[in-house]
């Protein structure tokens, strides 16, 4: 009697998989190093921009990072079985063999429904495009389509019902991380203590793609900020913008005893009185403005999913 002849899908799915979870390490493993060194570099903008939005960390762990772990995972379920000799241990080979196929699948699922998480987050949020991360969702939506299609899976109800719980799993684990990322970091934009003199406070606030772009915008028109190292309002307004951000304001510090750049003869002859105060269109308009004002006031089209205008006073 002729043998059924295995389907080429089946004996290759495992490699195929295991190939792309290292892939996937090595993507994973260069942007974890990017982002907790800040000495790499991406080599395109929006990739810069991905990893210095607050979606890209987990409270000081980068989420590339769990890319990575969810990679090694698979990586390892997809080889671990070639490490038990199927002919001298074949029950413990069969059962290693299915165990890993269930967790490849599991983990499969994850990692597919939170790639359209974070695709949606590229897309319709941050909207910038990141080769690595859209080559990441390219690989596990491939491991995930391996997984079904790799393997004559016996009960497809239990199977089904898995994935779902997956899914789920994700789906709700997907909604936290956005939560948290847009909820902001901050109660407060005031200073808590006293300046460091010379050097004023240090932002505690995280950019969002739409800081980002507005600063980005402002320093292309030419606005300016005019300001003091040790005024608190001026420090509120560059938490209002966020570390990322801030730096592609252009500032004019105006104390002349800042230890960065002082400028006092620039900010007299501008004829600046107070701090904060914008240069624009050559027009001074002083006092904290919310990011949504300046936007308003210089013509700003672009992103406007502003972190920390509520906490802001005044305009």
């Amino acid at each position: 009697m002729k043998r059924r002849q295995i389907p080429w899908i089946y004996q290759y799915s495992r490699l195929l998989i295991g190939a792309i979870a290292i892939l996937g390490i090595f993507v994973t493993a260069y942007l974890t190093w990017v982002k907790v060194s800040h000495n790499g570099v991406c080599g395109t903008e929006g990739c810069e921009i991905v990893l210095a939005s607050p979606f890209a960390n987990i409270g000081n762990f980068p989420l590339t990072g769990l890319g990575l772990l969810s990679y090694i995972a698979v990586a390892a379920m997809a080889f671990a079985p070639t490490l038990v000799d199927p002919k001298a241990n074949k029950a413990t080979h069969n059962q290693l063999n299915n165990l890993t196929w269930l967790g490849i699948f599991v983990v499969g699922t994850g990692m597919a429904v939170f790639s359209c998480y974070l695709i949606y987050l590229l897309a319709f949020v941050i909207k910038a495009a990141c080769p690595f991360c859209i080559a990441s969702a390219i690989f596990t939506f491939t491991i995930f389509g391996l997984t079904i299609l790799g393997r004559d899976w016996e009960d497809i109800g239990q199977l089904l019902f898995t994935g779902m719980a997956a899914a789920l799993a994700a789906l709700v684990v997907s909604l936290v991380f956005y939560n948290t990322a847009i909820g902001g970091d901050l109660k407060s934009l005031s200073p808590t203590s006293a300046p460091e003199p010379g050097i004023g406070w240090e932002i505690q606030s995280t950019s969002g793609p739409a800081e980002i772009e507005l600063a980005k915008y402002l320093t292309q028109k030419g606005v300016k900020m005019y300001s003091a190292y040790w005024c608190p309002h001026c420090f509120e307004q560059k938490q209002l913008f966020g570390q990322q951000a801030w730096t592609e304001v252009t500032n004019v510090e105006c104390a002349a005893d800042a230890k960065k750049n002082p400028q006092p003869t620039a900010c007299s002859q501008a004829g600046v009185k107070s701090f904060p105060t914008w240069s624009i269109n050559g027009k001074l308009e002083p006092g904290v403005k919310k990011l949504a004002k300046l936007g308003e006031l210089t013509g700003y089209q672009g992103n406007k999913a502003f972190k920390y205008d509520k906490l802001a006073r005044g305009e």
